[in-house]
């Protein structure tokens, strides 16, 4: 754990925590706490317990990606520059550390001498790059006071929880262990609480594999009798509607009531949901067949029932609307700042540049129906190297991607797009920083590689250069793109798999690139969990812009109403066309 809970808390182990507590709500019953507020004059009543494991259950939920919004958060609450760099550099230790830790896994597996030895330096290095981390982190404490308390947010409480919550929004929060799942629905005024038997993390974990079966290439390959293009408009695997429902039954219908009147849904989940957006669990019992033609059009979606996003933690609605806004933006269950507001850190909307946007990148190889995707960055990288730009050069074409970008500059003529040849990595960390900093919205519509077995990172793909130089190789790396200074509103990365993890063993969702971006600067992201079709991505970006500009600031139901527009096309009825996209961060 990165902090302590408040005193009560903090007297027990986490598990032992949980446990008690959980077996403590399941003997005491559950029901609706109007206050959702823990009485230290009666700690054993029902409330206080579902409050009190509402608590526990968010120290049970690590998140690199919270880490780093949180961080961020806080550096610009804070507004010091000599914190900045002391924050920059620690992001690079970790980059590093992780790095090493990649490499070192992989060198496990190589049972030769050169590899035995090569092990034995990169760990002494990593050991090192723990060291120097620990030397940062303690300087940022002891200088910047205020920072550290900011970056070690404590669990929310029920109350204020229910107090950053506006009236149309609810808050759903999952925590899996291996015994069952456990769920809070949270609302301005309710809370409840409910335990999915037999849904444990294993069980999770197969539940959510034969979802994402479908929903993938990797899945549709596994079958040799159907096509690899899983977007070319041949049969694919049917989608498991009725397991898709199982799992609204188990984990949002026991606290569905809460929500009544509500029309978006933040969600905080663990585990194995962390690779499935909700928007494709099913609401009511399936009709028909799965392989029906007629099937995936009559089908109730959550996303049809409300407007989602998600967040790392549930602390994080807290860091985004408190800490990470301007005095006019702050939400108005906020506490007072622990220090001044740097509000000329991010001007007016009306002052700032609408939108910059990178992406269709040149490359040379023949466009396919189903790709922003590629290789993992091991084929790509080699260790210790830089991209090779010939293999990146080679990647397909995104006609697109192309589209696109074209489409947002017509939404955003005041904007600024870089396409083709200017879609360069050195555009990106150099001539356009200024532009970055000052941008509403970025988007990067492109490849997206996941990160590889051994140390490569996850990136995405920009024009390659004629040759490689460690300034620009072509692939915008996560540790290069946590070095960015950013102040947008929104991030939409426009590629297959950005939500993955960084590749490190046991890494978690949102580990990588979310992080990185988070890191620089982004209030919310677009990301996508798997190999996404390069026309409908095309309509669902396109399609959420619209939706922005026609509902200033409300990016969940803007995403909402674009997945909608894209299943109006009968090509596109099957999730695994719109239903990749998922928003992490607050819906406005």
């Amino acid at each position: 754990m990165k902090a302590r809970t408040r005193q009560g808390l903090a007297e027990w182990p986490l598990p032992g925590l949980m446990a008690a507590l959980l077996l403590a709500l399941a003997v005491g019953g559950h029901g609706v706490a109007q206050s959702g507020a823990a009485s230290p004059q009666d700690p054993d009543t029902p409330g206080s317990l579902r409050a009190e494991a509402f608590e526990a259950a968010q120290w049970a939920i690590v998140s690199d990606a919270a880490d780093a919004l949180a961080r961020v958060s806080a550096r610009f609450a804070e507004g010091d520059d000599a914190l900045g760099l002391l924050a920059e550099q620690r992001e690079q230790l970790i980059q590093r550390r992780d790095a090493l830790e990649r490499e070192v896994e992989g060198l496990y597996a190589q049972d030769t001498e050169a590899a035995r030895e090569r092990r034995r330096i990169m760990s002494r290095a990593y050991e090192q790059t723990l060291a120097e981390l620990a030397e940062v982190d303690a300087r940022i404490d002891a200088e910047f006071p205020a920072f550290a308390e900011l970056t070690r947010p404590r669990a929310l409480t029920v109350t204020e929880t229910q107090g950053l919550l506006n009236p149309d929004e609810a808050l759903l929060l999952v925590f899996v262990n291996p015994e069952a799942t456990y769920v809070w629905g949270v609302t301005s005024d309710r809370i409840e609480w409910a335990r999915a038997e037999g849904l444990g993390e294993e069980a999770l974990a197969a539940s959510v594999a034969k979802l994402r079966a479908s929903l993938t290439t990797a899945g549709t390959r596994a079958d040799p009798t159907l096509d690899p293009a899983l977007f070319a408009g041949r049969p694919v695997r049917a989608y498991d509607r009725a397991e898709a429902h199982r799992l609204y039954q188990a984990l949002i219908q026991p606290v569905e009531f809460v929500f009544e009147g509500r029309t978006t849904l933040i969600t905080v989940v663990s585990g194995p949901l962390t690779t499935l957006p909700l928007a494709a669990l099913v609401t009511a019992p399936p009709v028909g067949e799965d392989t029906g033609p007629e099937a995936l059009v009559t089908t109730e979606w959550l996303i049809d029932r409300y407007a989602l996003a998600t967040l790392p933690s549930v602390s994080s609605l807290k860091a985004l609307r408190c800490h990470l806004a301007t005095a006019a933006e702050r939400h108005a269950g906020c506490p007072p700042r622990l220090t001044p507001a740097r509000d000329a850190r991010r001007a007016a909307a009306s002052d700032r540049l609408p939108l910059i946007a990178f992406g269709a990148p040149v490359l040379t190889g023949t466009p396919e129906p189903a790709a922003r995707g590629a290789p993992d960055a091991d084929g790509i990288l080699g260790p210790g190297k830089l991209a090779d730009v010939e293999k990146l050069r080679a990647l397909p074409d995104l006609p697109g991607a192309r589209a696109e970008l074209l489409a947002l500059g017509r939404i955003y003529p005041k904007g600024v797009v870089r396409s083709g040849a200017a879609a360069t990595e050195t555009a990106v960390r150099q001539t356009d920083t200024d532009l970055l900093a000052e941008a509403r919205f970025v988007v990067f519509s492109t490849h997206g590689l996941m990160a590889g077995a051994s140390f490569a990172e996850p990136g995405l793909v920009m024009t390659p250069p004629a040759e490689a130089t460690a300034e620009d190789d072509g692939y915008l790396t996560a540790s290069e793109a946590a070095q960015l200074r950013l102040s947008a509103d929104f991030v939409v990365l426009s590629a297959c798999n950005t939500a993955a993890s960084d590749g490190r063993p046991g890494g978690q969702g949102l580990s990588g690139l979310a992080r990185a971006f988070f890191h620089a600067g982004a209030r919310s992201l677009l990301v996508s969990h798997w190999e996404v079709s390069d026309q409908a991505t095309t309509a669902l970006i396109t399609g959420t812009f619209a939706g922005l500009d026609r509902t200033p600031g409300n990016r969940a139901v803007a995403l909402q109403g674009a997945m909608r527009e894209v299943r109006a096309d009968r090509r596109w009825q099957h999730p695994a066309y719109w239903a990749a996209f998922t928003l992490v961060g607050t819906p406005s």
